[in-house]
C-alpha cells in the first residue's frame, strides 16, 4: 500500500485520537476530579486504588508527547494535501478519507457522482493525488554501510 494512500485512510482516526488524548489529558489535569485520600480511612484496598489513580494523575507529560506525534503526522498530510494539490483533487481525497473502509468503495463512488465526478475520472483523479502525495511522504530505506549512507 502506498504511504500517502495508508495516511489517508487513516486521517480521520488519528485526530479523533488526538482529540480524544486532549481531552483525557484535560480532564486528568482538572484538580477538582483528584481523589484524595487520608490514612484513616478505613481498609487499605481503596486507598492502593487511590494511589494509583493518583500515579497516573502525576505522569499526565506521557499525553503531551502523543499529541505531539500526532500532531505532527496529521499537519504534515495536511499541509501537503492544501499546498500540492489541486482543488478537484483536494475534494477526491477528502471523498476517499470519509469513507475510508475497504467495503465503502460504492459510497464513495456515490459521493463522487454526487461532487461531479464520474466513477473512472474518481479513480483516476485519487491515484493521480496519491502519486503526487507519495513523492513527499513515502518513506525511502535507508542503508548503513562502513563507506557512509546509501538510499534504495
Amino acid at each position: 500500500m502506498q504511504e500517502s494512500k495508508y495516511q489517508v485512510i487513516n486521517w480521520k482516526r488519528w485526530k479523533d485520537t488526538k482529540r480524544l488524548l486532549e481531552e483525557t489529558r484535560d480532564q486528568l489535569k482538572d484538580d477538582r476530579k483528584a481523589i484524595t485520600y487520608s490514612k484513616e480511612m478505613p481498609g487499605t484496598n481503596h486507598m492502593s486504588v487511590i494511589q494509583r489513580y493518583n500515579k497516573i494523575l502525576e505522569n499526565t507529560d506521557i499525553y503531551d508527547d502523543y499529541i505531539r506525534a500526532y500532531k505532527v503526522v496529521i499537519e504534515r498530510l495536511e499541509n501537503c494535501i492544501a499546498t500540492l494539490l489541486n482543488q478537484e483533487q483536494r475534494k477526491a481525497i477528502i471523498i476517499y478519507a470519509n469513507n475510508p473502509g475497504k467495503g465503502e468503495s460504492g459510497m464513495r463512488e456515490q459521493e463522487a457522482l454526487k461532487q461531479g465526478f464520474s466513477r473512472a475520472k474518481f479513480y483516476e483523479v485519487i491515484n493521480q493525488s496519491f502519486n503526487i502525495l507519495d513523492t513527499v511522504l513515502a518513506l525511502e530505506s535507508v542503508q548503513k554501510t562502513d563507506a557512509g549512507l546509501i538510499q534504495d
